[in-house]
């Protein structure tokens, strides 16, 4: 009998469950020369730049970038004097309009969001949590407080 013969058992019991298994049987991974953020990939198939677009991207996202884009566009559409007669540039109007709606409502939610943090904070038990509401309220009345004329806004 060969060392092999005595395995053969074992090996017959094992195979099944080795198949079945969801870890992959070889480890390699193919290269991906590109990149993603949600549902774009960019590669050197769709980009000359793919590095430069990933820096730039984290500098400014897609949506800060369309929408300076799209509040530049929308305030030379409107210097127009045919600009609610023409489709494309009322098409912008509205456009702009929509966005506009969905970031008022995205501040509100977060300003809710906030308030609910904020009781949390001030209910808790620990104190470590208090003193971060009794710091952040403090903060917030800063900002609250109605500035002299002439000074800069803080940074975003």
């Amino acid at each position: 009998m060969t060392d092999h013969a005595s395995l053969e058992p074992w090996t017959s019991f094992w195979r099944p469950w080795i198949a079945a298994s969801l870890a992959p049987q070889q480890l390699w991974q193919s290269i991906n020369s590109g990149w993603s953020f949600g549902n774009v990939i960019v590669n050197e198939n769709n980009s000359s730049a793919p590095q430069t677009e990933q820096a730039i991207l984290a500098e400014e996202s897609y949506g800060r970038q369309i929408g300076k884009l799209l509040d530049a566009v929308d305030a030379l559409v409107k210097r127009q004097p045919d600009w609610e007669r023409t489709e494309a540039y009322s098409e912008v109007a509205e456009l702009k309009g929509r966005v506009d709606r969905v970031k008022h409502a995205m501040a509100l939610k977060r300003i809710d969001q906030l308030r609910r943090d904020l009781d949390m904070l001030r209910d808790s038990a620990d104190a470590a949590d208090r003193t971060q509401y009794e710091t952040s309220m403090a903060a917030l009345r800063g900002l609250l407080s109605p500035s002299p004329p002439g000074t800069p806004k803080p940074p975003r």
